[in-house]
């Protein structure tokens, strides 16, 4: 994954999700999608589909929820011009600025995640013409 917006050629600016604002992942919860839920479940209707013939219904379906546990979700986030991935890397949670009204430079992330910038060690400075997508202040440290 190319860690840069390939449209913009802007990076994307990666942050410790344990970092940010208190109230941050309320807000992920209740206005994010979960990406990997919404994507098991699609293989699974796939699956019995070609099993069965025919899509399930709801009953069959709630059996796929009373089942499905993902420990790592990834999630997506899209507000007010901002546009996140929250995902994990080595079980510490990372959110993925994608897009955003606010840029700034940054340093660059570790090899771990080669080419996007470093929202954790970075000034507080907005640059509107800034290489890397920002969060907000509101949502940061």
């Amino acid at each position: 994954m190319p860690n840069y917006n390939p449209t913009t050629g802007i990076r994307y600016g990666v942050a410790s999700a344990n970092g940010l604002a208190e109230w941050f992942w309320d807000e992920i919860y209740a206005h994010g999608v979960d990406e990997s839920a919404a994507a098991a479940l699609a293989e699974w209707r796939a699956e019995f589909k070609a099993l069965h013939g025919c899509e399930p219904d709801d009953e069959f379906e709630q059996i796929f929820w009373d089942e499905y546990e993902c420990d790592e979700p990834e999630r997506s986030y899209n507000r007010d011009g901002l546009r996140l991935l929250v995902g994990w890397l080595g079980g510490a949670p990372l959110v993925w600025v994608l897009e955003s009204n606010v840029r700034c430079y940054t340093g660059d992330c570790s090899p771990c995640v080669p080419g996007a910038g470093d929202l954790d060690h970075y000034s507080l400075e907005y640059d509107p013409d800034g290489d890397t997508y920002a969060l907000p202040l509101a949502l940061g440290r």
